[in-house]
């Protein structure tokens, strides 16, 4: 190996090393004090850098707040679109589709659930609307997937889809439910309104 190949190697590693220490800084930053909360300032501390190594890797909140996003979900796992049918796996009724449904959205939201509260400005950030429709899409695609016997239409699928949403979750969770009872509580919740509906036949 040549002197010049191995001094480009250290350096990219040495540059990897930096902009994962200024990640795992902003991260638990953005956790404890908020988005707009922390300042370059403060991350620059936190990482033990300087303020303008934070922003040579990250020169504004559009760079760094999606960075941060990737490396939380590689650590969070969220349940994906591609893994519906395995999370439902042989189930046929109704009532046992969405539980399943519940119990994996809602263990992902314990996983994050520190992470994914957010005010209205960060909401209005292009990562964090982003990230809104993703997790909102997703959703309504494992309610239409446990439903899809029934043949749901879009309002079918956006009414019973707000029950299992993070933010209905976290509601349950401030008052005093463990995750497990959330997750039932969804789910009897979204049965109650499709037989009121008529738009099921579960017991």
């Amino acid at each position: 190996m040549s002197p010049r190949r191995y001094s480009m190697g250290s350096r990219t590693a040495a540059f990897a090393k930096t902009r994962q220490r200024i990640l795992e800084a902003t991260i638990k930053l953005h956790t404890q004090n908020g988005i707009f909360g922390t300042t370059w300032k403060d991350i620059a501390t936190e990482a033990d850098v300087a303020v303008g190594t934070v922003y040579k890797h990250f020169p504004t909140l559009d760079d760094l707040v999606p960075a941060c996003g990737e490396l939380l979900m590689e650590r969070l796992r969220p349940p994906s679109p591609e893994t519906v049918t395995e999370i439902i796996g042989g189930a046929t009724d109704p009532k046992e589709r969405l539980r399943r449904v519940a119990n994996a959205l809602f263990a992902f939201y314990h996983r994050g659930e520190r992470h994914l509260e957010s005010d209205l400005r960060e909401r209005e950030l292009p990562a964090m609307r982003e990230w809104e429709e993703y997790l909102r899409n997703m959703v309504a695609g494992f309610v239409r997937e446990a439903l899809a016997k029934d043949d749901p239409g879009d309002d079918v699928v956006q009414a019973i889809s707000f029950l299992f949403d993070f933010p209905t979750f976290s509601a349950m969770r401030i008052r005093g439910m463990t995750v497990d009872l959330a997750a039932e509580t969804a789910t009897g919740m979204a049965l109650c309104w499709l037989k009121g509906k008529g738009r099921t036949s579960t017991s």
